[in-house]
C-alpha cells in the first residue's frame, strides 16, 4: 500500500487521532500536576465503573417495567392467524436501527430454540419474542444512554476536587517534579478518556446502524485502536 493511500484510510486517521489525543491529554494533566492527575484518573475510573454499574442495574428495570408491555402489544398485533409470524419483519419494525452483525446471532439463536414452538397463543409467542429477541438487543441501547448520564454526573463531582489540587503546581518545591509525575498520571488518565471516546464512537455506529460514512465497522476494520477496544467493549 502506498503512503498516500495509507494516510487517507479512515482506520489510519482514526488511530492517529486517538494517539494524538492521548498525548495532548497527558500534557494537559502535566500542567495540572501529579496530585490532580491521580485524582482525575481515579475519578474517571470510578465514573466508568459507577456508570457501568448503574446502567447494568437500571437498564433491565426500565425495559421490563416501561417498555416491555408496549413491545408485547405491538408484536402481538403483528402475529397472524395460527400464530404465523415473520421474525424479519418484527426485527425491522422494532430493531431496524441496529447493525445486522449484532441482530443476526440473536435471531438465529431464537429460531433454533424450542421456545417459539411451545407457545399456544399469540400473546405468549409475543412475550417470548420480546424477552428472547428484543430485550437482549434493546436493553444495551438503554444501558449506553444511562452509562453516559451516570458517567457525566460522577465525572463532574471529581472535577471539583481536581481544580483544588491543581494549585499544588504553584509550590516551588513540588512544581517541577509534580509536572513530570502529572504527565505520567496523564497518560493513564488519557487511556481512560480515549476508552470513553471509543465507547461514544461504538454507540454512534450502533445507533446509526453503521450508516455514517467513515464511521462504521467496515471503515474502521483495520484500526488497531478500534480492534483493541472491541476485545474489551463493556457493552458487548
Amino acid at each position: 500500500m502506498e503512503l498516500s493511500e495509507l494516510f487517507t484510510k479512515p482506520s489510519f486517521i482514526f488511530d492517529i487521532i486517538c494517539i494524538a489525543a492521548l498525548l495532548i491529554i497527558a500534557l494537559v494533566y502535566a500542567r495540572k500536576g501529579f496530585a490532580a492527575g491521580v485524582v482525575q484518573f481515579a475519578g474517571t475510573l470510578v465514573s466508568l465503573v459507577g456508570g457501568r454499574l448503574v446502567a447494568d442495574w437500571a437498564a433491565p428495570v426500565i425495559f421490563t417495567r416501561f417498555l416491555a408491555p408496549n413491545f408485547i402489544t405491538r408484536v402481538t398485533e403483528m402475529i397472524g392467524p395460527g400464530n404465523a409470524y415473520d421474525l424479519g419483519a418484527i426485527v425491522q419494525e422494532h430493531l431496524g436501527f441496529l447493525p445486522e452483525s449484532i441482530v443476526e446471532p440473536v435471531v438465529a439463536s431464537l429460531e433454533g430454540s424450542l421456545s417459539l414452538a411451545l407457545c399456544s397463543t399469540a400473546e405468549s409467542l409475543a412475550q417470548v419474542i420480546v424477552s428472547d429477541l428484543i430485550a437482549p438487543l434493546f436493553t444495551p441501547v438503554i444501558a449506553i444512554v444511562l452509562f453516559f448520564v451516570a458517567f457525566t454526573l460522577l465525572r463532574m463531582a471529581a472535577s471539583f476536587l481536581v481544580t483544588l489540587l491543581s494549585n499544588l503546581n504553584k509550590l516551588p518545591v513540588l512544581g517541577g517534579v509534580n509536572y513530570w509525575l502529572g504527565f505520567a498520571a496523564g497518560l493513564l488518565a488519557g487511556l481512560l478518556d480515549v476508552f470513553l471516546v471509543l465507547c461514544v464512537v461504538w454507540a454512534l455506529i450502533v445507533i446509526t446502524g453503521g450508516g455514517l460514512p467513515f464511521l462504521n465497522d467496515a471503515a474502521l476494520a483495520d484500526s488497531i485502536v478500534y480492534r483493541l477496544f472491541g476485545r474489551i467493549n463493556p457493552f458487548m
